[in-house]
């Protein structure tokens, strides 16, 4: 193709993608686009899945998305909540908290059919869980979010689950192409070589995903979220967190982002 067939259709200025839940990486990544695979690792504990529950209300609430969420060690119940809990701002999951069942019923309301769950738990394959992602874009969900991707591999030796890694990695590149979806995977990370772990504050690095080299080429966007959950420290700094942008394929942006996690709204909320 020549590039006077390409000048009229190339001619249309760009536009930011839809919206994160958090207006400073929205324009540090120019939003969230169709067709990309998104990959966001954390430490066990970080509040990796604060993050997905915050996205999929986000989706939902704001743009009327419909949303996929393969949660293979949760129970669809909890996610329910969870999700629920994200759109009203209050925790429905605890028996310390009271039950504000008005909020939930709005909330569910608002819900809908636009939240899609795999009725499974603790194990699924990745031949299954592919099939399951085409019919979910056929019955016209938008995002696609698994947590953790390195359930499809439980098991494995290192090395092969590695390579099962890779292969998976290319493959959801292609699927979201070809779907128009945009796909979030997210995943636990190996400990640092050095300095502190995860849980108290160690730095997220890109190799320390697993499937770090398959997923960097692959992916369009790569965030960590780092945090320390060090009791000796007051809770307003346990509950702080940052996402770190650390891989950006379309504009090569870095950056680093603090989220505030409210105790009182279970929401993460942007700092500065």
């Amino acid at each position: 193709m020549s590039g006077n067939e390409l000048h009229e259709s190339a001619k249309k200025p760009p536009v930011y993608g839809v919206s994160w839940p958090w207006k400073h990486i929205t324009k540090a990544t120019r939003g969230i686009r169709l067709g990309e695979t998104i990959y966001i690792g954390a430490g066990q504990k970080q509040g990796k899945s604060e993050v997905v529950n915050t996205l999929a209300a986000h989706f939902i609430k704001e743009y009327g998305w419909k949303v996929f969420l393969a949660k293979p060690e949760e129970q669809n119940k909890k996610t329910y909540k969870l999700v629920a809990g994200k759109i009203a701002g209050k925790i429905f999951h605890d028996p310390n908290r009271p039950f504000d069942e008005a909020a939930y019923d709005k909330a569910g309301e608002i819900i809908g059919d636009k939240l899609v769950m795999l009725n499974i738990y603790q194990h699924v394959g990745w031949e299954t869980l592919k099939a399951d992602i085409v019919q979910a874009a056929s019955e016209g969900c938008k995002a696609i979010i698994i947590d953790p991707i390195t359930n499809l591999t439980n098991g494995m030796e290192a090395a092969l689950a590695n390579t099962k890694l890779q292969e998976i990695a290319q493959e959801l590149s292609a699927m979201a192409l070809d779907l128009n979806i945009v796909i979030f995977i997210f995943c636990h990370l190996r400990n640092p070589d050095s300095g502190p772990p995860h849980e108290r504050g160690g730095e997220v690095l890109s190799s320390q995903f697993a499937g770090s080299r398959a997923m960097a080429r692959s992916c369009n966007l790569m965030l960590g979220l780092e945090g320390n959950r060090d009791p000796n420290l007051s809770r307003e700094e346990r509950n702080m967190r940052t996402l770190v942008l650390l891989e950006d394929r379309e504009f090569g942006e870095t950056g680093r982002f603090k989220l505030y996690w409210d105790q009182a709204t279970s929401l993460f909320n942007e700092v500065g």
